[in-house]
């Protein structure tokens, strides 16, 4: 075991950084070892042989395996070991390679119930950790620092209703409407509200709530590419949705089949500088295919292409770090109640996709961000397709 450790000290030594972040590792017989001056941020905790692998294989894969195994753990700054990512690989290239072909090869619109299942059928469990009024599964609109979920949430359903211009009687398609919040919050206000989702739990949590609320709204089990309702809306909603989708011409093309033309579509998501890719612990355990964040450049590109304009984008990126944030928070506290839902490998895959967010929107990180963007479907001129 020394000899091992000795190897994956140096290994980390040889590829490590100079700078401020000081951190130790512990090897199940006690051996340490300390990366810079000074008390340390956290230590890494080897305990077992697998775990020790992992560490010597710089894998990001392999560590947030080890991870949800117990093979590793972390004790002290959990948000600041997000820091080290640098050192790691993040892709497997057979992964990433598989979540391009497969559609290919059987065909996008099989995948995509098992893909969204794979997060969201989890007997909701994601719940507890989020604002207990709407259940709302992206940033809110937070008026500093301590404010809480509730407000923010509540603030941002304010937001988006306000943005789309909707009042009683208008007809709304919410795209993905998750645990149904903005579905529930439009429907109070006498809008006539669609909701589609590809998650069954999430389909069931849903009406239950409408139903608790005394709301009347349509909430389908429904596939986004190929919902065809045979009707326009006045406005649409999409929290959330677009890393889903990713295909952004096709896309569009859909939307101005469902959109009046004037409606309005609220997106909001995260974005990233890169054209391609995403971790290989995420398309593996979490968001499953063609799950990735948003590249602005083919964003706009296919809003341009499509007849629509962008009437306002707000930079969401330290929402989006407060809000995983407080989520994180929540999930700790709520440890004991989540492991009467699922088990401790789920806990802690979803502890470390909380603390990704709250480092990749932090200080530290310059790669990522988060927008929330609001586009109007232009009438079009004579000649041009009207969807």
């Amino acid at each position: 075991m020394s000899n091992g450790f000795d190897d994956a000290v140096a290994k980390i030594r040889a590829n490590s950084r100079p700078g401020a972040l000081v951190w130790s590792i512990r090897s199940p017989s006690g051996d340490q070892a300390q990366f810079g001056s000074g008390e340390p941020a956290f230590e890494v905790v080897v305990r077992s042989e697998a775990g020790l692998a992992a560490v010597q294989s710089l894998n990001e894969l392999a560590i947030a395996e080890a991870y949800m195994r117990d093979d590793l753990d972390f004790e002290g700054d959990f948000f600041r070991i997000m820091e080290l990512r640098y050192l790691l690989q993040e892709r497997n290239w057979a992964i990433t390679a598989w979540a391009q072909v497969q559609p290919l090869l059987v065909g996008r619109n099989r995948l995509n119930p098992k893909w969204i299942a794979k997060h969201y059928d989890t007997k909701n469990v994601q719940t507890l950790a989020l604002d207990r009024n709407f259940s709302v599964y992206t940033p809110g609109i937070y008026d500093g620092d301590d404010d809480t979920l509730e407000a923010g949430a509540e603030r941002k359903l304010e937001s988006a209703f306000s943005s789309l211009r909707l009042k009683a009687g208008d007809s709304l398609l919410d795209v993905g409407c998750g645990w149904g919040g903005f579905t529930r919050y439009c429907a109070r206000r006498g809008v006539e509200v669609t909701g589609i989702t590809l998650s069954r739990h999430q389909l069931e949590f849903t009406r239950a709530r409408l139903a608790e609320d005394g709301l009347t709204a349509t909430v389908e089990y429904q596939d986004f590419f190929t919902f065809a309702p045979g009707r326009r809306f006045d406005a649409i909603s999409m929290m959330g949705v677009w890393e889903d989708l990713s295909d952004y011409d096709k896309t569009m093309k859909h939307l101005t089949r469902l959109l009046t033309p004037g409606g309005r579509v609220y997106s909001d998501f995260a974005a990233t500088k890169q054209r391609f890719g995403i971790a290989s612990t995420i398309t593996k355990h979490v968001w499953p295919g063609l799950f990735r964040m948003v590249y602005m450049p083919q964003f706009t590109k296919a809003v341009a292409d499509n007849y629509f304009e962008m009437v306002t984008l707000d930079n969401d990126r330290h929402n989006y770090h407060l809000w995983c944030a407080k989520v994180h928070e929540r999930w700790l506290a709520r440890h004991d109640d989540v492991l009467q839902v699922v088990d401790e490998a789920t806990w802690r895959l979803h502890r470390l996709v909380q603390a990704g967010g709250v480092y990749c929107m932090g200080p530290h990180a310059t790669d990522d961000t988060a927008y929330r963007v609001v586009l109007a479907r232009r009438n079009p001129r004579v000649g041009e397709p009207s969807g």
